[in-house]
């Protein structure tokens, strides 16, 4: 499966931007904790998108951007590669844990941070939307409140790898190009709209919750 680090983000392609935390409208806010310790340890993920009974779903690439394009079927048969973040982190205000879908550009951001709070799962931050709902130039704007440390293996959030994104073999790949279906009940969509990660056993509250 073909993940990216921060210092090869600038090598895959631009993403469209969605969330499954999500703030709807402007000067939305919500209080979180990014479970990382520096931005450097945030996987990215170079994903295709294919459609299958009328629904988008994000499909993992099987080679890295120097590898030759036939490792992968979906590049050979000319899908673009996007490049996605899928944060995890655990939403203080709602007591969750979430995964909060975002552009490589996002890493800048996630460095900056880093750079000054580390490590940076100990930062309540609080994120500001500006742009009102439906803006395509929407940005979110981060405010580090407070240093509350934890033990970061209290929290745990589901792996977005066959929660988010398929992960498909070769020839499952070579399946739906030939049939437009993998032959199986996969039904991950792609969505711009919020995605409860709680709604099944891999997400779990906090052992400890402080009240604000």
């Amino acid at each position: 499966m073909a993940q990216f680090s921060m210092n090869d983000a600038d090598n895959y392609g631009v993403s469209n931007q969605g969330s499954f935390f999500q703030l709807k409208d402007d000067k939305d806010t919500a209080r979180v904790r990014f479970l990382y310790e520096k931005a450097e340890d945030i996987p990215g993920y170079s994903v295709h998108v294919v459609e299958i009974d009328g629904k988008n779903k994000y499909v993992n690439c099987l080679r890295t951007y120097d590898e030759p394009v036939e490792k992968c079927p979906l590049c050979a048969a000319g899908n673009k590669i996007k490049a996605k973040l899928f944060l995890k982190l655990y939403n203080e205000t709602t007591g969750e844990c979430q995964i909060w879908e975002r552009g490589k550009t996002f890493y800048s951001v996630l460095s900056g941070l880093s750079s000054r709070y580390n490590p940076l799962y100990n930062e309540i931050i609080e994120i500001e939307r500006n742009g009102k709902k439906g803006d395509m130039q929407t940005t979110y704007q981060p405010y580090p409140i407070e240093n509350s440390p934890i033990n970061l293996d209290d929290y745990d959030c589901p792996d977005p790898i066959g929660l988010n994104i398929l992960d498909k073999s070769a020839e499952a790949m070579k399946t739906f190009i030939r049939t437009g279906d993998f032959g199986d009940s996969d039904s991950y969509e792609v969505s711009k709209e919020r995605h409860e990660s709680n709604t099944n056993e891999e997400s779990v509250r906090r052992r400890s919750q402080r009240a604000f």
